[in-house]
Order: structure tokens, then C-alpha cells, then sequence
């Protein structure tokens, strides 16, 4: 989890540095018109529909696990097109690289969310989501900062080509995590069953002496139940 959430924040805060410039680099810089330009993100968001497409399949292919870090390790690269961008034909370089990353995010986000609610118990899931969403979205402002500032001092296109480094990184603490020799996710459901409600007829049948005894009222927790969540 603490390699997902690593891997997921530094993506986040490359995002926002191109999410701030790319708009300023396809006006001042490639001088696209407002149609191109909108033709343009059009193109790139089908590497997202096919991404939600072949998610399912993929991770039956080749492995959840195994999908985490390969969709960032064989997408990433493609953010370098970014930078090499040029004018006229060159912007289907822009859209290539768009488009496929895009299909790896989202098929990176579709594999490790499945995953983190897999494993996490039911009674702790807004807790966990909370925490995960505060760590990985709270890279996006920092980069839209550190992109404005690159694209300021240095212009759009150094901008890009920071960017573009850092998707290259995005994989690392995924590769160095025990993720990568793994096929598929363990699945616990040890937590989930303990934090789950108890069954009424199930509780009073567990109870001293059954539900028919002279004995009534509630169980006694035994230690085991009143161990604090993780």
C-alpha cells in the first residue's frame, strides 16, 4: 500500500505540471487553433475508454500485482513525445503520447484501487480512502506550482521535458516493492470478517448456553475482539 500511494503521488504532481503548461505550449508554442486543440484532447481521451476497457482483461492476463507496475513501466516512456512535440504533423506526437499514457493510468488506477479495497476491511475504507486521497492529491497543487514556475523561468517545453522525467519515475517504488515478484494480490479476509457486524441469530447462538439457557444477556468479548483496528 505505502509503494502504491508513493508511485500514485509522484504521477499526480507530473500531472499537474502538464495539466499547467500543456495549454500554454499548444498556443504560444505550436500555435494551435481552438478547433485543433479540441480535437486534440478528443484523440488523446481514447487511450482512457480503451484503458477502462481492457483493464478486467488485462489483470486476468497477466496478474493484478503484475499490472501495477508494468501499465506505468510500458506507458511512461510515451510521456517524452510531450516535449518533442512539434508543429503541424508533429502534434500527432502529442496525442500519441497522451492517449497511452492515459490508458495506463487508468489501468493502473483500475488494478491498485481494486486492490486497496480488496484487502482493506469494510469498517475502515472511508478511513483508508481518506488517507490515500489526502496523500496523492495533495501533490497535484505542488506541481501545477512547480510547472508554472519551470514554464515561467525556463518555458513550456522545459516544462514538459520535467515532466516527462518524472513519469519515468513514477514506477520506482513499485519495482522496488515486493509487488514485482508477485502474479497476483494476496487477498485477507481475516480483517474484513472481524470487522464485520455479527449476525443476530448467530450471536445469541453463540451465547452461554444457547439461546434456549437460563443464562442470558450478551456474550462476554473475548480479548482477541477488543484489539484496537489497524
Amino acid at each position: 500500500m505505502r509503494a502504491i500511494a508513493a508511485a500514485t503521488a509522484v504521477s499526480n504532481l507530473f500531472a499537474a505540471i502538464l495539466m499547467a503548461v500543456q495549454t500554454v505550449f499548444w498556443v504560444r508554442v505550436l500555435d494551435l487553433s481552438p478547433a485543433a486543440i479540441g480535437v486534440l484532447l478528443s484523440v488523446s481521451a481514447i487511450g482512457g475508454l480503451a484503458g477502462a476497457l481492457c483493464a478486467g482483461p488485462l489483470a486476468r492476463w497477466v496478474g493484478q500485482a503484475r499490472l501495477i507496475w508494468l501499465a506505468p513501466v510500458l506507458t511512461g516512456p510515451f510521456a517524452l513525445l510531450w516535449p518533442l512535440t512539434g508543429g503541424g504533423a508533429g502534434v500527432v506526437l502529442f496525442a500519441l503520447a497522451s492517449g497511452t499514457v492515459l490508458f495506463g493510468g487508468v489501468v493502473y488506477n483500475v488494478a491498485q484501487v481494486s486492490f486497496r479495497q480488496g484487502v482493506c476491511p469494510p469498517g475502515l475504507l472511508g478511513r483508508m480512502n481518506a488517507t490515500m486521497r489526502f496523500l496523492v492529491w495533495g501533490t497535484l497543487p505542488l506541481g501545477a506550482l512547480l510547472g508554472g514556475a519551470v514554464a515561467d523561468a525556463a518555458g513550456a517545453r522545459a516544462a514538459l521535458w520535467v515532466c516527462a522525467a518524472g513519469f519515468l519515475v513514477v514506477p520506482l517504488p513499485l519495482l522496488l516493492s515486493p509487488l514485482r515478484g508477485m502474479r497476483e494480490l494476496p487477498t485477507d479476509a481475516g480483517p474484513a470478517e472481524a470487522h464485520a457486524p455479527a449476525d443476530a441469530g448467530s450471536a445469541a447462538a453463540a451465547a452461554p448456553g444457547g439461546p434456549g439457557s437460563a443464562t442470558t444477556g450478551a456474550a462476554e468479548p473475548s480479548p482477541e475482539d477488543a484489539r484496537p483496528a489497524r
